[in-house]
This record gives structure tokens, C-alpha cells and sequence, in this order.
């Protein structure tokens, strides 16, 4: 919270509600997957915080202590991600099932990347797009404090993503880790991954209708009855998101089988 308190301060801000948010933001209930330090320089630092605001030549995340071992379903295994002010940059994924020997001995090479973030939550909350590390420093010297940030990483032949918990320093699993089964999953390519994130970080709806949205996308197609086991919420929530989401040709509903399937428009609504 200190760190948090100092970034405060070098923006120039006094608001209780900032700090009220950063508390929502690290008591939120979650399954953490890794630990993160971020490196600037050569050095670490404790809090993605200590250096938001700043102009970086350069940053790289290092993640670390796994939670999780065998299949990660849907939660990608990167170890670090370099990334330069222009958004170029470099990803370290650990392939195929995960072991411990394999996280820290195994040695893997860096695949050159396109990186961009998404504000997921926030203190002025908004619709920003895929963001580089100076559009996201420019924003946050304008008050607006990312909780939430989701990284999305593109190489040639993968998108890689992680969601960050800045407050607790963690990387938190995706919704939808072992509740959907292989049967119904979808291989996307990289370009269909890039428009995705495009959409999804510019749509100005909530968040929870964006939620079932990637539920679907990374499917052959989903049912309503589908839907609410993984959510866990009533059918009716359910039909309401999928109306919100087929509003925007986000969805559309095979009528006989009763099969929602994700669009991707060219340009967001």
C-alpha cells in the first residue's frame, strides 16, 4: 500500500476513493496462479507501482512460483515478458505440461513478441483499447490507476495472456480454468486472438456479458445450460448477457440446436 500511496503522491492526486478501489481490488476472490516481481533497468521492484508513472526504455515481468502443476487450461505458463515502450518485445513460455523440474530447470528461449495491455479494472474506469507501455504510462500520469491489467502477448504462432492482480502481485487464473471440457474447445489463430482483444478491450459494456463472451469464443459452441455450470448463475442472467451480447453481433443462435457461437466483427460496435 505504500507504493500505492507514492504513485499517488508523484501524480498528484488526493482522493480516498482511489484508495478505497486499490482495497476492493486486493481482497477480490480469486484463484492466484503466479507471483510477479517487475525488473526496470536491471533492477527489481516490489510493485508494478513503484514504477507506473514513469517513462521506461524498457520493463520486463518475471513470473514465479507456479500454484499450479499438469494441464493449466486456459492459463498460459510464461515465465517472463520483456517489453519496450513501442510494444515490441519478447515472451519465455514454458511448453506442453508443467512440471516443477521442467519450470526451473528446463531451459527455454525468448519468442519475439507484439505485447499490449488492457485495463481490466480501474480508478476511471474506461474503454481503452490494446494499450503500449507509453500509452499506459500517459494514461496513468492522467489518473487513471489500473487494479486489474491484463497482458496479451502475440508471437508468430501464439497469443499468450495473463491477468494481473497489481495490488497483491499475482497473476490470477481465468475464469474458465477446468470448467469447460476439451470437447468443446476452438484453436483460434493469432489473428483471430489479435481482433478479439481489440473488441473486448474497447467494448463499453460490463464486464460479465464480456466474460461469457470469451466463454464462447474459445469454443465450437455453448448452450445456455452450458453457460450457467461454468458460471455458476441462473439461466435467465445467462439469457440476458447472450441478448446484450447479440445486440452488439458479438453471438449469434443456431435456432435448432439452441448453439451460441462467437463473431468477430472487423471493427468494434
Amino acid at each position: 500500500m505504500e507504493k500505492f500511496q507514492e504513485l499517488l503522491k508523484r501524480i498528484n492526486v488526493d482522493d480516498k476513493s482511489y484508495l478505497q478501489e486499490y482495497l476492493k481490488a486486493k481482497h477480490m476472490k480469486y484463484s492466484p496462479i503466479l507471483d510477479f516481481m517487475v525488473r526496470v533497468n536491471g533492477i527489481f521492484h516490489d510493485t508494478f507501482y513503484e514504477v507506473m508513472n514513469k517513462d521506461m526504455r524498457a520493463i520486463e515481468f518475471v513470473f514465479t512460483s507456479p500454484k499450479v502443476w499438469g494441464e493449466w487450461s486456459f492459463n498460459d505458463p510464461v515465465q517472463e515478458i520483456r517489453i519496450l515502450p513501442s510494444g515490441m518485445g519478447s515472451v519465455k513460455v514454458v511448453d506442453g505440461e508443467i512440471t516443477p523440474q521442467k519450470w526451473l530447470f528446463e531451459k527455454m528461449n525468448f519468442k519475439k513478441a507484439m505485447i499490449r495491455f488492457i485495463i481490466e479494472k480501474s480508478y476511471k474506469q474506461g474503454t481503452y483499447g490494446l494499450l503500449t507501455p507509453s500509452r499506459l504510462v500517459d494514461l496513468m500520469k492522467g489518473g487513471v490507476i489500473p487494479y486489474v491489467l491484463r497482458i496479451t502477448c502475440y508471437t508468430k504462432e501464439a497469443r499468450y495472456k495473463l491477468t494481473l492482480n497489481i495490488p497483491n502481485g499475482n497473476v490470477m487464473a481465468d475464469f474458465r480454468h477446468r470448467k469447460i471440457p476439451p470437447r468443446l474447445l476452438k484453436k483460434r489463430k493469432v489473428e483471430e486472438y489479435l481482433i478479439f482483444d481489440r473488441l473486448y478491450s474497447l467494448l463499453d459494456i460490463p464486464r460479465f456479458p464480456k466474460m461469457v463472451w470469451e466463454a464462447v469464443f474459445e469454443s465450437e459452441g455453448m448452450d445456455i445450460e452450458t453457460l450457467t455450470l461454468i458460471f455458476n448463475v441462473p439461466e435467465k442472467i445467462i439469457e440476458n448477457n447472450l441478448a446484450v451480447l447479440k445486440k452488439y453481433n458479438l453471438v449469434e443462435e443456431d435456432v435448432k440446436s439452441k448453439i451460441y457461437r462467437a463473431t468477430l466483427p472487423m471493427q468494434a460496435p
